[in-house]
């Protein structure tokens, strides 16, 4: 069992990370789904399916994983399903997974990597891992609903995670932080957890979707013009300027760029819901790099597919550009249901809110501002 009491640098967390995946997967407590993710162009924009068959039956595919892994320890395995995930609690039969509460601390010793000081005296984050070599989620130990935002501390502390991906010493790499807020936009769990994944390529398609994106003013949250729904952004400083590692300088000057920036995202998708006449009930996600915040208001959580095929679920990382199937052919009719309706752009437009509520959110915040300019956002 591990506690969260010995904070340490997001250098030394990231460096854990591959040791770590290999003696989870090796204890039988973090079950490894074999994937294969590809870049597919729909409608000339790229998007990146993530193939995992494995998801046609998790039991099955829970089950398989841990006789590999008892073939592969020849025999034996210290994990069991019942003590996979990432909380556990003593009792007099052994350790069982607390299935309400899985981010609570004490956690399984194979899953949790490390954790990082809290920031403007917050509690710290705990690093965990979750289920692909570099899919790891940042969780506070004592609960926080997850679906109210991260705080700026927190969001500061996972920029923290990026930057230091990419300048790491030994390894650098590109990750993509993300977080779903709420049940309807794809959040599993009522804990709050940001999550990281390494991005297939070195670039998530969303960045594409936003790099010819003109910023009048650094300051401000638009709404990314060439989508069919409402997606906002907020830029972030060059993150060339930023110190490396983190200072107690650079992490204050950091969270008083997150907080303006998350409060006038969240103040744009809400009026934008009210003028739409829509409750706030659908859920949001918001994606981090070190570029940009992105912010998308939800409506639904899945697509539909035709019989006999389940919905799609579409969480943050499905408005990253990153889908996943679990099936050839599944792949295919998701493919096929939508290139006559704007290819896959299709799936975010139906799960997200119309573009539209956005402007005229803005439409409005001109007007009381005595200005009938709108900051939209151009393309160059």
């Amino acid at each position: 069992m591990a506690y969260p009491n010995n904070p340490s640098s997001p250098t030394d967390v990231l460096s854990a990370l591959p040791a770590k995946f290999e003696e989870a997967k090796k204890s039988g407590q973090l079950y490894f789904f074999p994937s294969e993710a590809r870049d597919v162009y729909s409608q000339g924009r790229r998007f990146n399916l993530r193939l995992c068959p494995a998801l046609q039956d998790k039991q099955k595919a829970k089950s398989d994983a841990l006789e590999a892994v008892k073939a592969e320890n020849g025999g034996s395995s210290s994990g069991s399903p019942d003590r996979k995930r990432a909380r556990t609690e003593s009792t007099a039969a052994g350790d069982k997974q607390n299935t309400e509460e899985p981010f609570k601390p004490p956690y399984v010793e194979e899953l949790y990597v490390g954790c990082l000081e809290g920031l403007e005296g917050e509690e710290g984050m705990s690093v965990l891992y979750s289920l692909l070599p570099e899919h790891i989620l940042l969780c506070p130990p004592s609960y926080q609903p997850q679906s109210l935002p991260p705080t700026p501390p927190q969001m500061a502390l996972a920029y923290n995670i990026l930057l230091t991906a990419l300048r790491h010493p030994t390894r650098s790499r590109k990750l993509l932080g993300f977080y779903n807020g709420g049940e309807g936009a794809g959040a599993s769990q009522k804990w709050r957890h940001l999550q990281f994944v390494e991005v297939p390529g070195g670039r998530a398609p969303v960045e594409e979707w936003c790099q010819s994106v003109q910023f009048s003013r650094p300051d401000q949250a638009i709404i990314l013009p060439n989508v069919p729904y409402l997606h906002i952004i907020h830029p972030l400083p060059p993150h060339a300027s930023v110190p490396y590692p983190p200072t107690a300088e650079s992490n204050e000057q950091l969270v008083d760029i997150l907080a303006p920036a998350m409060m006038k995202m969240f103040d744009l998708a809400f009026d934008a819901l009210r003028n739409g006449g829509a409750d706030r009930d659908g859920g949001w996600n918001l994606l981090i790099t070190l570029d940009h915040l992105h912010l998308i208001s939800r409506s639904l959580p899945s697509f539909p597919l035709p019989s006999p095929h389940q919905p799609l679920e579409l969480n943050s990382l499905g408005y990253a550009g990153m889908m996943l199937v679990k099936s050839q052919e599944e792949q295919d009719t998701l493919i096929k249901a939508t290139e006559e309706h704007g290819g896959l752009m299709n799936v975010l437009q139906k799960c997200g809110v119309p573009r539209e509520w956005g402007e005229k959110a803005k439409e409005v915040e001109g007007i009381q501002l005595g200005s009938h300019e709108m900051d939209l956002g151009t393309l160059s």
